[in-house]
């Protein structure tokens, strides 16, 4: 399942500058506070992000393939996708925290996205006293894989329009059977019509998919 996030995006137009990413967060604080709850920030890490941005030490870059969390907001209600994927290039803009948290905010979109980035730490050889032991065959552990879920942000494609048929007139009273042409017409268009898969429409408190559509409704 593929989640369009354009459609849920929490800005409502493209931000140009991150001081417009700013400007957001204090016009509209219940929702940007709201969204750093549900992708993962502290309280003090999201005030620092705040900061970065007013003292211009947000970076445009390419946002990575692989977040942590990105927020939507779907009418009012602010969820969070886990895991995301973005196939696409995505550009906006990124704020690196003093514990190694990355915040990014798409342009298309605006929304409040989170990765962390786990630190390398090297450690110090140490020797350890030779003694006999018994020799025990190594077994693997192996760790399921995370699913990713594909997320997008861009324009939500049209909804596919059915072709009307074509009419053709009747030459002469010896072509009768030319009648039946629209239905027959009208009735192969159908069957493709109903036949063509449509993404699958997931949960609103998931987000939409690519034609702007969920199901349910989004509670609290």
């Amino acid at each position: 399942m593929i989640v369009n996030l354009y459609v849920d995006h929490m800005m409502t137009s493209p931000p140009a500058t991150s001081e417009e990413i700013w400007n957001s967060t204090r016009e509209h604080a219940r929702l940007w506070s709201d969204a750093a709850h549900r992708v993962g920030l502290s309280p003090q890490e999201y005030q620092d992000f705040r900061s970065a941005l007013l003292d211009g030490k947000a970076v445009y870059v390419r946002l990575p393939h692989h977040l942590d969390a990105m927020a939507g907001d779907r009418h009012g209600y602010i969820y969070a996708v886990h895991n995301a994927y973005l196939p696409q290039t995505v550009m906006g803009w990124r704020v690196k925290l003093a514990d190694g948290a990355e915040v990014y905010v798409p342009q298309t979109c605006g929304n409040l996205s989170l990765r962390r980035v786990t630190p390398v730490v090297a450690t110090r050889p140490h020797l350890v006293a030779a003694k006999k032991i018994a020799f025990q065959p190594s077994v693997a552990v192996t760790t399921p894989p995370v699913a990713e879920t594909p997320v997008i942000v861009t324009p939500p494609e049209a909804a596919p329009v059915a072709a009307a048929p074509v009419v053709v007139p009747p030459a002469s009273t010896n072509y009768g059977w030319l009648w039946g042409l629209p239905l027959v017409g009208g009735l192969i268009t159908l069957i493709t019509h109903t036949n063509s898969t449509p993404p699958p429409i997931p949960p609103c408190k998931n987000g939409s998919n690519q034609l702007n559509v969920c199901q349910g409704t989004t509670s609290h």
